[in-house]
């Protein structure tokens, strides 16, 4: 199988720690309140502290093999011993954004402390009140385009887009969107996500737009695009991700790395025991 993937990480492990440590401290227990930040070293004495504390993390949509978030999942808690509750890894930015409404009085584990959705629901979030100002260590070195100046959510990294194929299923790859149009992929072809709910599938969409003379304001030629594909026979109602490829299930899938993501801290669960 060849996999197409190229991924550029922001704030990256510089900003983890600092990062996890918001989301798991609390106003009035450690330098985590809002409006709070990171001291230029990394996590404070305090916020260490307050974090153990509490006891534990709950994180959400954050996939293993994505962005390097094994490696800092697995550090952190081998640096800390503090434990991290995982929910739905592979949940997209909607799911995550529900679950912080759905147990925004849960004290319990269930409440997501940390996210990572699409850049363009980070405001929408913020204007909701689901996020917590926190600025991390490497703050100043983020572009202002790229983060809320009151520190409630940054970009911490961005994909470029391709396809993807199981060239054991799929001989002739397709190059271009125009290919994806062929006979030969006649129920081949699938999006990464929904793209009500989903910021990389919105991404896609707008891909196609962009390759077929639409704007990121007119993305109705990519809207288009994928009603031809419907129509043609060669769209398979199904998302797509790495084990459907790799199935033979959607051997051709369209874009499934994202554009710009925010990391952010939600604010929805009260201060939990160990």
């Amino acid at each position: 199988m060849s996999t197409k993937r190229n991924l550029t990480r922001w704030a990256g492990l510089l900003a983890a720690s600092a990062m996890f440590f918001a989301a798991c401290s609390t106003p009035g227990a450690g330098s985590a309140a809002p409006g709070g930040s990171a001291a230029p070293g990394g996590a404070s004495a305090e916020l260490i502290a307050a974090a153990k504390a509490e006891g534990g993390l709950t994180t959400i949509a954050l996939p293993h093999t994505w962005c390097n978030y094994g490696e800092m999942l697995t550090s952190f808690t081998t640096k800390y011993g503090i434990t991290i509750n995982e929910l739905n890894p592979d949940g997209s930015s909607a799911e995550e954004i529900d679950a912080i409404k759905a147990n925004k009085d849960n004290p319990g584990p269930q409440a997501p402390d940390v996210i990572d959705i699409g850049l363009g629901l980070a405001p929408q979030a913020v204007t909701d009140g689901l996020l917590q100002p926190y600025k991390v260590a490497t703050w100043d070195t983020i572009p202002a385009t790229a983060k809320d100046a009151d520190g409630n959510w940054y970009g911490d990294y961005y994909g470029v887009l391709a396809f993807e194929t199981n060239t054991a299923v799929v001989k002739n790859v397709p190059k271009d969107w125009a290919d994806l149009l062929k006979p030969e992929y006649k129920g081949m072809v699938a999006l990464s996500g929904d793209p009500t709910q989903s910021n990389q599938a919105i991404s896609g969409v707008w891909a196609a737009a962009l390759a077929n003379g639409g704007t990121i304001d007119d993305v109705q030629p990519g809207l288009n695009f994928f009603k031809q594909l419907n129509d043609a026979g060669n769209f398979v109602p199904v998302i797509a991700g790495a084990a459907t490829v790799a199935s033979g299930e959607t051997p051709a899938s369209t874009p499934r790395i994202p554009t710009p993501r925010s990391c952010g801290w939600s604010t929805s669960t009260p201060t939990r025991g160990s």
